[in-house]
């Protein structure tokens, strides 16, 4: 018998496909800036213990992927939602999952990371700052 078990990164892009499904389910018109909304608060939430950090990152992702695309009406693509997946996989120290991630994101990771350094915890400061150190962000 096959047991399968999901992981954090997993159940956030079952949570965001779920988020656009019921979007357009209620919706006449899909509009991809309240869905990128929507989906900016669930990785807020599923970072409650970390939220200055997770605001942060979201809106850094909402700022540079979603606000700036030729094609706000599609928003997010595949390609964006793995994009913040990564930036969830950092928080949650899964180094083989942030392969969406490019060397200007790592480097304003890093830097957004050290701004908001006195609300992070001491063992998932030190993990993240091991990261962004392996993949010379600092």
């Amino acid at each position: 018998m096959y047991i399968y078990f999901m992981d954090n990164i997993q159940k956030f892009f079952s949570d965001v496909q779920k988020i656009k499904k019921h979007y357009r389910s209620e919706n006449p018109v899909y509009d991809g800036k309240k869905v990128c909304i929507q989906i900016q608060n669930l990785f807020s939430n599923s970072n409650r213990n970390l939220k200055s950090l997770a605001d942060a990152f979201s809106d850094y992702w909402m700022n540079k992927y979603i606000l700036n695309s030729s094609q706000l009406e599609n928003e997010p693509t595949e390609e964006h939602v793995k994009i913040l997946g990564a930036m969830q996989a950092l928080i949650d120290n899964d180094v083989s999952s942030t392969e969406a991630l490019s060397n200007d994101d790592w480097k304003e990771l890093c830097q957004i990371t050290n701004c908001e350094a006195e609300e992070i915890p001491i063992e998932t400061l030190n993990n993240m700052m091991m990261i962004f150190l392996d993949k010379q962000a600092m």
